[in-house]
């Protein structure tokens, strides 16, 4: 059986349906289909993650590359992939290449398994290929492959990456947001770079191909998405360890815009100008919390009870403006009445599309 390579070097962040490399390497992958053909792809990239879900559609023999710790087991991993992106066990093989730690030799993990899927191909099919890169220079003539490379869905690297970043004119804030939103606590939306709490690789990764020039986890996407499935979801991203929650704000509108800025250590707005509102009173009923800022020395001091709802206020960042309030695990939206829940858009046209998913009220942010 023959072994296939596709190869793309990192791509733009939040990648969307328009962009040539997802185009020809969907074209790519669908080439391979009802051949005797496996296609060698791996884990921890959206560019090599994108084929594990491709050869899955299309019913295509993968074997994956997958980076390992002593500490766990083969069964486990494979489990875990197998459900992430609905895989069929008889289509699929395993490459397990043991690190010590999975997120410092992460750098190794990629530089060996480029080198190895590279060598091990018997053809090697390039996409978007950024010139002078290492994967351009291990099939290329310089390398060591003896791969037959084929071009035909080669196309050309964007180097210039999208800007992610934008900021909120408060100037332009609609002038009846603060006592529309009086005496209710907000939970802000932002854009996914992934997947969305509880959301499998395949589902995420479908939603990709799918989409055209808009990104399939954007902000607005993430409030469409919360609304058509009734419930928040809660979320284990920057808690402690074991803490799944919702986080609101008690801040007004006006006072939380300033706060809505790019965080470059993670790629992401802190929160952006989508958001569900939840009335102070109906809040208190379901357990919605005021968190507990202090030091690690006073973290110690709590109950069990209380830690899920304890914030540092921190090293890299001072988190008490931001004024916290924490649910544990998800909100079914449906228990809050729906007088009791405002829903906010960032513009006065995107009323009518957001009408259709909810019965609550809802107020836009900008004129």
């Amino acid at each position: 059986m023959k072994k296939a390579a596709i190869l793309n070097s990192r791509q733009n962040l939040r990648p969307v349906g328009s962009d040539l490399w997802i185009k020809n390497t969907i074209l790519a992958v669908r080439g391979l289909a009802g051949l005797n053909v496996e296609l060698l792809t791996s884990v921890g990239m959206k560019t090599w993650e994108f084929l594990i879900f491709l050869a899955a559609k299309y019913k295509i023999k993968q074997r994956i590359y997958v980076p390992i710790t002593i500490d766990q087991k083969n069964a486990d991993v494979i489990t875990y992939y197998t459900r992430q992106f609905r895989i069929s066990p008889k289509l699929t093989g395993w490459y397990f290449f043991e690190v010590e730690n999975l997120k410092k030799d992460n750098l190794l993990f990629q530089k060996e398994r480029d080198r190895l899927i590279v060598n091990e191909a018997d053809i090697v099919y390039p996409v978007s290929i950024r010139p002078g890169s290492r994967l351009e220079h291990l099939y290329g003539k310089d390398g060591k492959s003896g791969a037959i490379v084929d071009e035909r869905f080669k196309t050309g690297y964007i180097k210039t990456q999208k800007s992610f970043k934008y900021e909120i004119d408060k100037n332009n804030l609609n002038p009846e947001i603060d006592k529309r939103l009086d005496r209710f606590l907000i939970h802000w939306t932002r854009t996914a770079n992934s997947c969305w709490p509880d959301e499998k690789l395949c589902d995420y990764y479908k939603s990709i191909a799918d989409s055209k020039k808009d990104y399939a986890r954007s902000a607005y996407l993430t409030l469409v998405r919360i609304l058509s499935e009734n419930r928040l979801r809660a979320s284990s991203r920057h808690y402690r360890k074991g803490v799944s929650a919702v986080a609101f704000s008690e801040l007004k509108p006006s006072e939380a815009i300033s706060l809505m800025k790019w965080r470059a250590r993670y790629r992401e707005m802190s929160f952006e100008p989508y958001g569900i509102a939840v009335r102070k009173r109906a809040a208190g009923q379901i357990g919605i919390q005021k968190v507990i800022y202090g030091t690690r020395q006073e973290f110690d001091g709590l109950n069990e009870v209380d830690r899920p709802y304890f914030q540092s206020i921190g090293t890299r960042g001072f988190w008490v403006p931001e004024k916290e309030w924490r649910h544990i695990g998800d909100i079914d939206l449906s228990t809050i009445n729906s007088n009791d829940l405002k829903i906010i858009v960032w513009n006065k046209n995107q009323i009518g599309s957001i009408k259709k998913y909810c019965q609550s009220d809802i107020v836009f942010l900008r004129e």
